[in-house]
């Protein structure tokens, strides 16, 4: 694995975790109706994974922009995506979950990880 792969693992294992660690107080409540299993779940790792695909796959064939560009903007629109909805939650009355980022999270690795078993 050449380096710039290892500034993306990197990236994805340092900064989401800090995202979800410095989350303010009055966001980290984790009602009981939250469950790991759930169908919400599913939807967070999915959407998160064809982000990141579909992200990389049109800036790196279709605007010929090359991998260790292209691939770190699919991480960071995904994980953006996750961070945005989950602020949105919180603002329409519903709660900030961390349970959703951290299927946003698992999303995003599956989809990197997609992206190398290609090569």
């Amino acid at each position: 694995m050449n380096r710039s792969w290892k500034k993306i693992f990197l990236f994805i294992w340092l900064v989401i975790p800090a995202a979800l660690s410095s989350t303010p107080d009055s966001l980290q409540t984790t009602p009981n109706h939250d469950p790991w299993l759930a169908y919400d779940k599913v939807l967070h790792f999915g959407i998160s994974c064809s982000l990141v695909l579909s992200t990389q796959y049109v800036l790196e064939n279709t605007l010929n922009i090359d991998r260790e560009t292209a691939l770190p903007a699919g991480i960071t629109v995904s994980a953006a995506n996750g961070v945005i909805k989950e602020y949105w939650d919180k603002k329409t009355g519903s709660f900030f979950s961390r349970r959703d980022l951290i299927a946003d999270a698992a999303g995003i690795l599956v989809g990197v990880l997609i992206i190398f078993m290609g090569n």
